[in-house]
């Protein structure tokens, strides 16, 4: 075998590896845009934050009665899928914080109605509350968020480290606010 040969047979193993890294690449990106549109919910033109909000309502009506311990290790997933989904999102797309993101508002309101059981007044309550603090993003909300979003434009600049944690952070602090709410109701025994 001559040494072109050689050469040309390297060379079309290389290119076959950049294609199947490319193919890996688009893979991860297609799931990674799944897990932090929360399906698509953030594809809707107008309030994605909403509907990802409402999206997540389901999912907590029928995990409020699952034991204690696998309902913290479903969110806590759903959290980390959330951060690692929104960094590579935001660095596919360029942004801080893309409005296609939702993920973290799925968590945020997992959060916001920790409380609630399958009770819906009680789960409209903290849903209210928690748009409210998402929306308003009443002190600390609005310096978490401010932080986050530089920090992950910041990082869409080198790598997507902290992008992810920027961008569920401040719904994950919403829904503490909205939490609180819901907990003092309930303590005053306004709601269920």
């Amino acid at each position: 075998m001559t040494h072109a040969s050689r050469r040309i047979i390297r060379w079309r193993r290389h290119k076959r590896n950049l294609l199947k890294m490319e193919r890996l690449y688009q893979l991860k990106s297609v799931v990674a845009f799944i897990i932090a549109s929360a399906g698509g919910a953030g594809l809707v033109p107008k309030a994605p934050g909403t509907a990802g909000s409402l999206i997540a309502l389901p999912l907590i009506f029928f995990t409020a009665p699952w034991a204690l311990t696998t309902r913290i290790l479903l969110w806590i997933g759903i959290l980390l899928a959330g951060v690692w989904a929104s960094a590579v999102v935001d660095q596919a797309a360029e942004t801080a914080d893309n409005q296609k993101i939702v993920i973290d508002e799925v968590v945020g309101m997992g959060i916001a109605t920790w409380t609630a059981g399958q009770n819906w007044i009680t789960l409209a309550v903290a849903f209210v509350a928690f748009r409210f603090f998402d929306i308003t993003k009443l002190p600390p909300v609005a310096q978490l968020d401010r932080w986050s979003k530089k920090k992950a434009s910041e990082a869409v600049a080198s790598s997507y480290g902290w992008s992810g944690l920027g961008v569920m952070g401040d719904d994950v602090l919403a829904g503490i606010q909205a939490l609180a709410v819901v907990w003092i109701l309930q303590w005053f025994q306004v709601i269920p």
